[in-house]
């Protein structure tokens, strides 16, 4: 758009504005020239026709309406920005404090399905972070360390409740099953009938076809030797077993929203 002092011999003012002049000190007034007015017309007229509408010599609020259209209406979706590609959308959303995962409190952990956080994220990897440059993140973690998520399932506070008393936020716990316990002995004196059956199953298993004899010196004197049958407990017959107790599990990368 241009002034009215870019058009010549329009005695515009040193800033290119209008003047009324000035008829006692000799400063004429800034001429009016069709070309001006043709100028804010041309841009009054593109703003309302972008604004979709028709130009109606009837209606004076056609320039407001085309503004409010562009501009105020929940129907403009920023189309323009999208055309841009998708490093002006990133750029307008963290302006706009709505980058990844910004409905997300900062200090959240969250499962992530690749090994790289996306940005603003940190892994819950026990690491060290800087608390100058997440302050917010610091709010959750005073430590500035981060929780070592890696391996790990995530318990509910007991918070009072007693199910997992005397525990802090943040603490960790080793596993553990309740306990399991119980006691079998028989003994069948001199005979060669068995005392547990063979058929042993699930858990159990036997030890021998009539068991193991008893040491000489733990037998009375004047009986006769005896059997011993041992009967034993073995979880690994009946249900997968490993060096730790856990549910099913798909693993998953833990991050935590940093900023």
């Amino acid at each position: 758009m241009q002034k009215i002092g870019d058009i010549p011999n329009t005695r515009a003012d040193s800033n290119g504005e209008f003047t009324d002049g000035n008829v006692a000190g000799g400063v004429p007034p800034t001429l009016l020239p069709a070309e001006w007015f043709n100028t804010i017309q041309r841009e009054l007229v593109t703003v309302v026709q972008d604004g979709g509408l028709t130009l109606d010599p009837n209606d004076d609020t056609q320039v407001l309406a085309a503004l409010k259209k562009l501009f105020l209406q929940s129907g403009n979706n920023l189309s323009e920005i999208k055309d841009a590609g998708p490093t002006a959308i990133t750029q307008t959303l963290a302006n706009l404090g709505l980058g990844e995962g910004s409905a997300i409190p900062v200090g959240v952990p969250l499962p992530w399905p690749t090994a790289t956080p996306p940005e603003g994220w940190l892994k819950c990897n026990g690491a060290i972070f800087d608390k100058v440059k997440y302050p917010k993140l610091a709010l959750a973690y005073p430590s500035g360390i981060l929780p070592d998520l890696r391996g790990e399932f995530i318990r509910g506070w007991d918070d009072g409740l007693g199910v997992d008393a005397g525990r802090e936020i943040l603490s960790i716990q080793g596993d553990a099953i309740r306990n399991i316990s119980g006691g079998i002995q028989g003994r069948n004196e001199a005979t060669s009938a068995r005392l547990f059956s063979s058929n042993a199953t699930g858990v159990f298993r036997t030890d021998g076809q009539f068991g193991s004899y008893a040491a000489s010196a733990d037998v009375a004197v004047g009986v006769t030797d005896d059997r011993l049958a041992e009967l034993f407990f073995d979880a690994s017959r009946s249900v997968p077993t490993a060096n730790e107790n856990r549910p099913r599990n798909i693993a998953f990368n833990y991050i935590v929203r940093a900023a």
